[in-house]
């Protein structure tokens, strides 16, 4: 490479992408009311519909969650032994020892439901009896890794779903709220 292609500024091959507008979800009552509000591109369930009443569409606003699983470390199966059995060591099948998952209902009445939450499943009924030293050593480093997975990943995308839900944040209209209807 020349020092002349090295003070050349590249000319660009292809466009930008152009920003996608946000999602929303959009639900129609039968009273020919429209209702919409941000649809996280993370959430895995839209609230979408229609034919509803109004009282009907806002309590089923308040108890739509929006969530998002999250996937195992992909890097490191979860959390499995060899089992010896008559000398023959073999891998027992995997299975998931944490679940992860992103979720609030934006529509609640509690204000701590409103805003995204991370939940972590840890199963239960898990015995690990008759560890070697490298067994338990292999455990550990299982378990180490999980928990930077949970860290590095499920820390970033939550604290990526609450900034995106402050500043995409929706509510009922207040002339919509059935609490406040007599």
């Amino acid at each position: 490479m020349s020092p002349t292609t090295l003070l050349t500024k590249p000319e660009p091959t292809t466009r930008p992408p152009e920003p996608t507008p946000p999602c929303t979800w959009t639900i129609t009552t039968v009273e020919g009311i429209t209702l919409t509000g941000h649809q996280p591109d993370w959430s895995m369930d839209d609230p979408s519909q229609t034919g509803m009443t109004l009282d009907q569409a806002v309590n089923y606003l308040r108890e739509h969650a929006h969530y998002t699983m999250l996937p195992v470390d992909p890097v490191l199966p979860p959390a499995t032994l060899d089992i010896d059995i008559n000398g023959t060591r073999y891998r027992e099948s995997t299975s998931a020892m944490f679940a992860a998952q992103i979720a609030f209902h934006p529509y609640s009445t509690q204000p701590h439901q409103q805003v995204p939450t991370a939940s972590l499943t840890i199963v239960d009924a898990w015995d690990f009896e008759g560890l070697t030293p490298t067994d338990l050593a292999r455990f550990a480093t299982q378990i180490r890794t999980q928990a930077d997975y949970f860290e590095n990943t499920v820390l970033r995308d939550l604290i990526t779903a609450r900034e995106d839900w402050a500043a995409h944040r929706s509510r009922i209209p207040e002339s919509c709220r059935s609490d406040r209807r007599q």
